[in-house]
């Protein structure tokens, strides 16, 4: 498995970059449009609980995987103390999620809010 790794600010605005990555690897692993986009509403949808709309102070460490025609994406955020973030996912979030990849979660490991995302092509 080839791995990509990046660390963004955890800011809303620096999502883009993580999409834009996710959405580089899929092509190249020939995922159709609708499968990029389907990986980036994935991607948004995670982000957006370790963010939160207005950012937080700290940073999210994000890894790529890719093997065949699987793209793995597990995002930690790396925050402030006593910056709370919310690990549970709402029924609409989840009903996206369930929607646009095969895998999809968000969890808290040692006090580190994190996501794990999964996206097959032809899935």
């Amino acid at each position: 498995m080839d791995t990509v790794k990046v660390a963004i600010p955890a800011a809303p605005q620096y999502v883009q970059v993580v999409r834009l990555i996710a959405a580089g690897l899929a092509s190249r692993l020939g995922f159709t449009l609708d499968e990029i986009d389907d990986l980036k509403i994935g991607v948004d949808e995670l982000a957006a609980y370790l963010t939160g709309t207005q950012g937080r102070d700290g940073r999210l460490d994000i890894v790529f995987g890719v093997a065949g025609q699987r793209i793995t994406i597990d995002g930690t955020a790396h925050l402030s103390a006593g910056d709370g973030v919310r690990t549970d996912l709402t029924d609409f979030s989840r009903m996206i999620l369930d929607t646009v990849a095969d895998e999809a979660s968000l969890t808290e490991d040692g006090g580190k809010p994190s996501f794990h995302l999964v996206k097959s092509r032809g899935s």
